[in-house]
């Protein structure tokens, strides 16, 4: 359920406060998780090949 804070802005839930997102990763840890470092310029992207523009229509003659 969102509610809205002193400033107006909404939140739903999945946002929290620094000590909400703090316990979270310290269960995280716990649990066994492991955080990995990305290296600065490596990309999530597996293919950068196809075409780059979107055609959203044909001009017919």
């Amino acid at each position: 359920m969102a509610t809205k804070t002193s400033k107006g802005s909404k939140t739903d839930g999945s946002v929290g406060s620094k000590d909400d997102i703090a316990e979270h990763i310290q269960a995280f840890l716990k649990a066994g998780g492991k955080v990995q470092q990305i290296p600065s310029g490596v990309s999530g992207q597996t293919s950068t090949s196809g075409p780059r523009q979107i055609v959203l229509s044909h001009k017919t003659s």
